[in-house]
C-alpha cells in the first residue's frame, strides 16, 4: 500500500554568509537570538569566530560556531551554538559538523576542542562522548540578550564542559 524510498541529500559544510542570518532563525525558532547571530557574524568578519553551517538546497539545516579567542592562550577552540534542524537530526549531520569544526581548529594549530552541554541533554552528551569528548568540569553559563522587540532576557545554563584532544 505504501512505498518506501531513499533520498540522498547533498550537504555543504561552509562558513556562514550574511544572507544566511535570517535563515538561521529557523522559521521563528531562534528569532529571539537575532542580535546574538549578528554579533557572532561581526566577530566572524573580524576573524574571531567561525560560524559553520550545513546547507541543503541553499538553506542552513545545521550550525556550529567556533570561538577562536575565548581560550586561545590555552590552545582551546570553544564550540557553541550547535544545532541541527529537528527533521534532520539523528542522520549524522551533527557528527559531520563537529568533524569539520575539529579540522578547522587543527588547521589553526589548536590542540583541544571544547563544548558545553546542558546537564539534562543526555543524548547530546552521549554523542559527544562517542565522538571522543570527555567531561572535564561543569559550569553555570549566564548571559543577557535583547530580542527583536527590545526585550532583555536573561539565560542560565547548567552545563558539563567537555574536551577532545585534537591529534
Amino acid at each position: 500500500m505504501f512505498e518506501q524510498s531513499t533520498v540522498s541529500l547533498k550537504i555543504t559544510f561552509r562558513p556562514c554568509h550574511q544572507e544566511d542570518l535570517p535563515k538561521l532563525e529557523w522559521f521563528g525558532m531562534f528569532t529571539d537570538y537575532r542580535e546574538t547571530s549578528l554579533e557572532a557574524f561581526e566577530r566572524q568578519e573580524n576573524g574571531e569566530v567561525v560560524m559553520l553551517v550545513a546547507e541543503v538546497n541553499h538553506f542552513p539545516i545545521g550550525q556550529l560556531w567556533i570561538d577562536l579567542t575565548k581560550q586561545y592562550e590555552n590552545s582551546i577552540g570553544v564550540l557553541w551554538v550547535f544545532r541541527v534542524l529537528p527533521p534532520f537530526q539523528g542522520i549524522g549531520i551533527g557528527s559531520c559538523l563537529l568533524a569539520t569544526a575539529e579540522r578547522i581548529l587543527k588547521g589553526k594549530d589548536f590542540t583541544t576542542a571544547e563544548i558545553g552541554v546542558e546537564k539534562d541533554n543526555l543524548s547530546a552528551k552521549r554523542l559527544y562522548e562517542r565522538l571522543g569528548y570527555q567531561v572535564v568540569g561543569d559550569n553555570i553559563e549566564e548571559w543577557d540578550y535583547t530580542t527583536p522587540s527590545d526585550e532583555v532576557k536573561h539565560s542560565i545554563i547548567d552545563e558539563w564542559i567537555m574536551h577532545k584532544k585534537l591529534v
